[in-house]
C-alpha cells in the first residue's frame, strides 16, 4: 500500500464527492477515487472510500422506499454482481498499479461517454433475465477491479427506461449491495487495514456535509450545467490516470 495522501486532500475529496452525490444522486466513488489517486494508488484510494460508499448508498436506498419490491425485481443482477466482485478481487489481488490506473481511467471515460451519448442497448421484456445476469456480471468485474460498477448499472437501467424514482431506488440498492462484498473482499485480501477503516469512517463527516451542501445546491444549480462540468473533470482525471499507467 502506498502512503496516505495529505489530510487536506482526503477531506477535500470526500467533501467534493459528497456534494456531487447530493446534487446528482450518483458519482461519489468516481469523484473521490479520481481525486485521491492523484496522490496514492487505486487500492488505497478504494479502501479510504469504502465506509462512505456503504453509508451513503444505504441512505439513498432506504430513503427511496420500496426496498423489498426492488430486491425482488433486481435479484438476478444483485446475485451475479455480489458473487462477481469478490471473485474478481481475489483473481486480481496481485495486479499492478499501472493496470489499475488504466482500468480506472478507461472506466471514467466510458462513464462520461455513456452520460453524454445516453447510449443503451434495447432488449424486449422477455430478455430481462439474461440482461440482468450479463450486466450484473459486468458490474461484478468492474467492482472487483476498481470499485466502479455504476457504468454497468447505468447501461442496464437506461435500456429498461426506468422512471426517475425507480432509477434512484435501483441505483441505491445496486451500489449499496456491491459495496458489502467489496468491503469484505478488501478485508480478506489485506487491503483494508484497521487504520484505513478508522480514516475511512472519519470521512463520513465531510461526505455527509457535502451531501447536505449538494442537496441545497440542487435547487439553485442547473443540473445540465453541473453534469457538464463534472463530466469534463472526470475526462481530465481519466486521461491523467491513463497517462500514469503508460509512464509508470
Amino acid at each position: 500500500m502506498a502512503a496516505l495522501p495529505p489530510v487536506w486532500l482526503i477531506v477535500g475529496a470526500f467533501l467534493i464527492a459528497g456534494t456531487v452525490k447530493g446534487v446528482a444522486g450518483v458519482g461519489l466513488p468516481m469523484t473521490a477515487l479520481g481525486i485521491l489517486t492523484l496522490q496514492t494508488d487505486p487500492r488505497t484510494a478504494i479502501a479510504l472510500a469504502i465506509v462512505p460508499i456503504v453509508v451513503a448508498n444505504l441512505w439513498q436506498f432506504l430513503t427511496a422506499g420500496g426496498a423489498v419490491a426492488a430486491i425482488r425485481r433486481y435479484l438476478p443482477f444483485l446475485l451475479t454482481m455480489v458473487v462477481g466482485i469478490p471473485i474478481t478481487l481475489a483473481l486480481t489481488a496481485d495486479v499492478g498499479a499501472r493496470f489499475l490506473f488504466a482500468t480506472l481511467g478507461l472506466t471514467m471515460i466510458a462513464h462520461v461517454a455513456l452520460n453524454l451519448t445516453r447510449w443503451a442497448p434495447r432488449f424486449p421484456d422477455g430478455a430481462d433475465l439474461p440482461a440482468q445476469i450479463g450486466f450484473g456480471t459486468l458490474a461484478g468485474v468492474l467492482g472487483g477491479l476498481v470499485s466502479l460498477w455504476l457504468p454497468a448499472i447505468l447501461i442496464y437501467l437506461s435500456a429498461r427506461q426506468v422512471t426517475k424514482d425507480e432509477f434512484v431506488r435501483a441505483t441505491g440498492l445496486m451500489l449499496f449491495s456491491g459495496s458489502l462484498p467489496l468491503m469484505a473482499g478488501f478485508w480478506r485480501e489485506g487491503f483494508l487495514t484497521g487504520s484505513l477503516t478508522i480514516v475511512s469512517s472519519g470521512m463520513l463527516i465531510p461526505t455527509l456535509l457535502g451531501m447536505w451542501v449538494g442537496s441545497l445546491l440542487r435547487g439553485h444549480l442547473s443540473e445540465t450545467a453541473f453534469r457538464r462540468i463534472l463530466m469534463a473533470v472526470l475526462v481530465l482525471i481519466g486521461l491523467n490516470l491513463i497517462r500514469r499507467s503508460l509512464t509508470g
